[in-house]
């Protein structure tokens, strides 16, 4: 794992000349930091660094508030960002590389809670937490859901724990990493959309490497590498 953080992170000056840089979030357990950023982990981020070895492409990672991180792929030549969930709404604002990841989306409750829900619909009576500018807060706005919007999950999780919250809208496998980090008991309530997660790429990078991503990709996923990794954090 150390040998291709390296690969990742101490890219020579010359060789990112014509590389990618790679913007991302702490977001457990697809990509997150335990050192402040200095070193990025997690699923996600073990399926990039075993493409971009394998597609031979030179690249290096930032961490970020994930507005920011989304921002930059969106605007800056030659970035990308990841775990990024290919929706309708920025389908368009990007080239897409992946899946990397699944991710379903789950409305999580307190362990101890007596709230049952058959469907999203139920959902609306009751106080929804999520965190700004993740596509799980989005899509739910856009049903005209009102969330408590934090800066990220771990503030979410508070929320729940404190009862500030009655669910937490997240990923599948992100709240349980995360509320055990934090000591909260949580339960799944519904799982209410299938998701995946994918490398979103500023529309300046060439075709043909977002092709050779694609293909390279598709190739771990044959030999059993993605899902070998997955496994990993589940």
């Amino acid at each position: 794992m150390k040998k291709l953080l390296c690969i990742g992170l101490l890219v020579s000056n010359a060789a990112f000349a014509n590389g990618l840089i790679l913007t991302t979030e702490d977001a457990p357990p697809y990509n997150y930091s335990t050192d402040g950023g200095k070193t990025i982990v997690g699923s996600a981020t073990e399926t990039i660094h075993e493409l971009f070895k394998r597609a031979a492409i030179p690249y290096t990672i930032k961490m970020f508030p994930w507005v920011r991180a989304i921002e930059m792929a969106q605007v800056d030549k030659d970035t990308c960002v990841y775990s990024t969930t290919r929706t309708e709404e920025r389908e368009k604002s990007f080239l897409w590389v992946g899946p990397v990841a699944p991710n379903d989306w789950v409305l999580w409750s307190k362990a101890d809670s007596k709230i049952e829900l058959k469907t999203l619909e139920d959902a609306r009576k009751y106080k929804i937490g999520g965190y700004r500018g993740d596509a799980t807060t989005l899509h739910l706005q856009n049903l005209r859901f009102v969330i408590d919007a934090a800066t990220n999950d771990e503030q979410t999780v508070q929320k729940l724990d404190a009862g500030r919250i009655d669910l937490w809208a997240t990923g599948g496998l992100s709240a349980p990493f995360i509320a055990n980090k934090m000591k909260v008991k949580i339960k799944p309530v519904l799982n209410f959309k299938k998701t995946e997660l994918y490398l979103a790429c500023n529309k300046s990078v060439a075709a043909e490497t977002i092709a050779k991503l694609n293909t390279t990709l598709q190739a771990m996923v044959k030999d059993g590498t993605t899902e070998k990794i997955n496994k990993k954090y589940e």
